[in-house]
């Protein structure tokens, strides 16, 4: 029987310093959790393109305590490029810092694409 991955790592982008940064995603209970997205920025053109496809549904661990870059308390995925942005639930809109598509939050995160997961 193939194990089920427990953890992903994705390119994840700050929504005000527009930095890209790595996300850790941890499998819990059957839904991709965001538990901590790195301190640091990673190197310019030091995003990694993704590799695997995590799918299922996506939630927020409880302990997770948002974007070190801007304090965000979510995320969201950009309906333009895909990307993985950080996103505060105070506001019901989004730029992506990425591509700067602008719009409405809504709908839910059903895959992703992760540069690696164990």
């Amino acid at each position: 029987m193939e194990r089920m991955a427990e953890s992903a790592w994705l390119t994840f982008h700050c929504e005000t310093g527009k930095q890209a940064r790595v996300a850790t995603f941890r499998r819990t209970g059957g839904e991709w959790q965001l538990a901590e997205v790195s301190a640091d920025a990673l190197p310019e053109g030091g995003t990694i393109p993704g590799r695997i496809t995590m799918t299922g549904p996506f939630g927020i661990a409880h302990d997770y305590t948002g974007c070190p870059g801007c304090g965000a308390d979510s995320y969201v995925r950009c309906g333009e490029c895909g990307e993985m942005c950080c996103w505060r639930t105070s506001t019901s809109h989004h730029t992506c810092p990425g591509c700067g598509n602008h719009g409405q939050v809504s709908g839910r995160i059903r895959s992703a694409a992760a540069m690696d997961v164990a």
